[in-house]
């Protein structure tokens, strides 16, 4: 939840950049409007002695915000609000969750994908979720960032990074792969993923003994 206040932060700060960079635009237009207005009435009065070069002034408006960068900066921030709202929403709802047959909601990740109902990664159930074995918990931990990455995911990631690839597919990871890396996991770390993905979609299950 911190980070994604954080996003929100930022969006605002640039906002607000935005913002100061307008009024000093329209600030700066209206001032060269009256030198424009300005300049034009010493030229009419000149007219009538001998002819000079008529006053343009001029300015670089590339430095200051338009009205489709504020648009699209807001466009933005209302977007990353709407998908705290329904993450609130659906952690509300599976807070809510005791019978062991109840279907959960699925809750975006911090890239705002959500997993579908007919997605195998997610457990449709709160009986599936409490009962789901290790690769599951894995693959889910790695959707909602609860484990760190691997070194092969680093490099994946540094060719995200670099353009060499469009995205990271943790989903797509065998079954073979994930058991090599859950041998370096304890079950303490394992129950400390499931307990933080516990938490993240509002469930009430835990793991281990005096777990919050």
């Amino acid at each position: 939840m911190s980070s994604e206040l954080e996003v929100l932060k930022k969006k605002v700060s640039d906002l607000q950049e935005l913002v100061q960079k307008q009024n000093l635009l329209i600030s700066k237009t209206g001032k060269n409007v009256l030198e424009l207005q300005i300049a034009k009435q010493k030229s009419d009065v000149d007219n009538f002695g001998p002819s000079r070069a008529q006053v343009t002034a001029q300015f670089d408006s590339t430095d200051f915000a338009t009205n489709d960068d504020l648009v699209q900066l807001v466009a933005e921030l209302q977007g990353e609000l709407n998908v705290i709202e329904e993450r609130s929403i659906r952690r509300l709802v599976n807070s809510t969750k005791t019978d062991q047959d109840a279907t959960l909601a699925p809750i975006p990740n911090a890239d705002g994908e959500a997993p579908s109902l007919t997605d195998e990664m997610f457990p449709h159930t709160l009986k599936e979720f409490e009962e789901m074995d290790d690769i599951r918990l894995y693959r889910l931990a790695k959707f909602y960032e609860k484990l760190p990455l691997t070194m092969k995911e680093q490099e994946d990631f540094d060719k995200v990074l670099e353009g060499k690839v469009e995205d990271l597919h943790i989903s797509k990871l065998s079954d073979e792969d994930i058991t090599k890396e859950l041998k370096k996991l304890s079950k303490d770390e394992l129950d400390d993923a499931f307990n933080d993905i516990a938490r993240y979609l509002g469930l009430r299950s835990r793991r281990g003994t005096g777990i919050w």
